[in-house]
Order: C-alpha cells, then structure tokens, then sequence
C-alpha cells in the first residue's frame, strides 16, 4: 500500500494549529471562562480535544481530520460568538487552515 505524501503547506499548516492547541490549553483554566459557568471549562476543553484530534487526522492525510476540524472550528466561532467574546483575528487560523486542507482535500485517504 503507498503511504500518502504530506504536502509541505499541510505540514506548517498543522504545525501551527498545534502550536495553538497547546497555547490555548491553559486557558481552559483561566478566570474568564470559569465566570461563564460551570460547564464552560468543559466545553473548551473538549474543543481543544477534539482539534488535536482532527490535526492528528490531517497530519496523516485523512479527510476526517479535515471534516472534524471544520466541524470543531465552527462550533468554537459560535460559541465565541454567544458569550460576545468574538473577533476576526479568531477566525483567521481557522479559514487559512480549512482552505489549504480544502486544496489537498482529493490527495487524501478516506480510510481510517
């Protein structure tokens, strides 16, 4: 079976998204997400969970990752948008990541 080959601009686009994920764990814990409620921390801890998990999908070239990534990406800027906490700068990483995984969508793997 040929492995498929990463493309380079997947690569930095998933070594920066990375970076994010690991920048935004603490904030998980920080006091502004703990005065939302109580069930807050939780839901960006699953966000963050579910993005690395989605990066993980992409560095290896499965359309999974991309589709759980867009998924992710869209329930984080709805929910910025809810607690009013929303800016374009947050939506930047997201659209520059789903629209280079967008081009190398075809080259892909649809298996698991």
């Amino acid at each position: 079976m040929k492995e498929k080959v990463r493309p380079v601009a997947i690569t930095i686009i998933c070594i920066i998204a990375f970076a994010f994920v690991i920048i935004g764990f603490p904030s998980i814990f920080s006091p502004f997400i703990k005065k939302l409620g109580i069930g807050y921390p939780a839901l960006f801890g699953a966000i963050l969970a579910f993005n690395f998990i989605s990066l993980v999908g992409v560095w290896h070239m499965k359309k999974w990752g991309v589709f759980t990534y867009f998924i992710t990406a869209m329930i984080n800027q709805s929910i910025l948008l809810l607690i009013d906490r929303w800016s374009f700068t947050d939506a930047i990483v997201p659209v520059l990541f789903i629209s280079i995984t967008y081009y190398y969508y075809k080259q892909m793997d649809n298996n698991l």
